[in-house]
């Protein structure tokens, strides 16, 4: 049964290919078949009409040339005129009121014959090679005395001129389609080729393969700016996963140090407590540990709030350097208290958009990181650069530095510098997770530059007037 439902699959997916291939150009085929048959409706009808008009304009000379004469001497120039003429074709005939022919090489007036019309008339005329069957284009006027002159002139020519249009134009329409089909058919096979080829990347990223990506010519189409924005997508999706991970991984080892110690209280106050004084210490002590927990769960909380981009809808226009001296109005006491010497240097406006208290938040979090890694008669300076297309905000200390291994790992939740870990405040690594998920949301760019000594930690965001 296997074997040989793979085998009818296999003979019937050609057919249903070709289907859906027919089915794919067919549209776009018969668009340009029109247009093709449009065209050349257009260019037939005017040079037909260019041709037609040609012909009118002599008959006309010749018709007016022969009125302006005598009957005599139009019967005898016609006389003349038709003997010359031995291919009948520019035939020339005078006839009495009743339509009888006096001279002239047309045998008979076609009937209905209007005045200064043209009109057109067939009739067999035998010459060296047989009978012809000709096809005459011609214009009457009439004298004074009720005779009639008839001036004609042969149109096979232009008529076998239309068939050679007609055949050239139904050639270049089968070559167009075959052609057209063609170049749909192998267009169709190399855009399929490069589809499976992305189809199957993505099922081998699926299934576990997180660090392929999508394959891009390099050509700039339409394909690769899809692909580069998939692979963009992968590459968040590949950073979230691993921050994921390593968030569990963390949460589990940061949260068990106060939690231990939250138990190991509680079970020392509960075995050896006596006092109500010894049961408020436990009491506060458990606080203090709950709290501490509280404030991770708060901030990762507030890293999730911000990554699902729930803040845009609170953008505004604001003035970075106001928020910039706003921080260091609300950190100056915090500095003197730590002898630390805050410098700040944000002149002039400028404006951005973007969510006012996750800016002050992002700020906030570098100064405090700054003011606290510094040592005492160091410096923290806080600047705001104008340039050209941006506006940068940068705080700089003369702490101990973040190594450039480093740089990168210490954006990531829990993370800290094995340089300050060992300080007496190292903080739960969340505040430069905080500034890296609000540089995001902003579109900013964030980086940790050598600050010999220390570290500057740069922020730019994209102007706006």
């Amino acid at each position: 049964m296997g074997p040989d439902t793979y085998s009818v699959a296999n003979i019937n997916r050609p057919r249903f290919a070709f289907t859906r291939t027919l089915s794919t150009i067919g549209p776009i085929l018969a668009v340009f078949v029109v247009a093709m048959c449009v065209l050349f409706g257009i260019f037939y009808g005017l040079i037909k009409a260019y041709l037609n008009h040609g012909v009118n304009e002599r008959l006309t000379r010749a018709t007016a040339q022969m009125v302006k004469r005598t009957p005599e001497e139009a019967r005898r120039d016609i006389d003349e005129r038709s003997k010359r003429d031995v291919s009948n074709v520019r035939p020339y005939g005078l006839f009495d009121a009743s339509g009888q022919p006096i001279t002239g090489n047309i045998p008979a007036l076609p009937p209905h014959v209007v005045d200064w019309k043209p009109f057109q008339y067939d009739r067999w005329v035998m010459d060296h090679n047989g009978w012809e069957y000709l096809h005459i284009r011609a214009l009457a006027a009439t004298y004074a005395n009720g005779e009639r002159v008839v001036v004609g002139q042969g149109i096979d020519d232009m008529l076998r001129f239309d068939v050679l249009l007609i055949r050239v134009a139904l050639l270049g329409l089968v070559s167009t389609i075959v052609v057209g089909v063609s170049c749909g058919f192998a267009l169709n096979a190399v855009s399929n080729r490069r589809i499976r080829v992305i189809r199957e990347s993505c099922q081998e990223i699926v299934i576990s393969d997180f660090e392929r990506r999508l394959p891009v010519r390099g050509t700039h189409d339409d394909v690769d700016r899809l692909v580069v924005i998939v692979n963009s997508m992968l590459d968040d999706i590949q950073r979230l996963v691993h921050e994921l991970r390593g968030v569990c991984a963390w949460i589990a080892h940061d949260l068990r140090t106060p939690m231990t110690s939250l138990r190991a209280g509680l079970e020392r106050a509960q075995r050896n407590a006596v006092q109500p004084q010894e049961y408020q210490q436990a009491v506060v002590q458990a606080i203090v540990q709950s709290d501490r927990v509280l404030n991770r769960f708060s901030a990762l909380l507030r890293i999730a709030e911000i990554e699902a981009h729930a803040q845009r809808a609170n953008f505004r226009l604001i003035d970075l350097g106001e928020i910039l001296l706003d921080v260091a109005e609300l950190y100056e006491p915090l500095a003197e208290e730590r002898g630390v010497q805050l410098i700040v240097e944000a002149q002039g406006e400028a404006p951005i958009l973007g969510d006012r208290d996750l800016i002050f938040g992002a700020i906030e979090n570098l100064l405090d990181n700054a003011l606290k890694f510094t040592p005492g008669g160091g410096t923290v300076t806080m600047r705001l650069v104008q340039l050209e297309q941006a506006s940068m905000v940068e705080v700089a200390d003369t702490g101990p530095g973040i190594p450039p291994p480093e740089r990168e790992a210490v954006l990531r939740p829990f993370y800290r510098s094995a340089q300050i870990s060992g300080m007496p405040q190292p903080g739960h690594g969340l505040g430069l997770s905080l500034v890296a998920a609000t540089a995001r949301l902003h579109g900013a760019d964030l980086s940790i530059e050598e600050g010999k000594p220390g570290c500057r930690v740069q922020m730019r965001f994209a102007a706006r007037t």
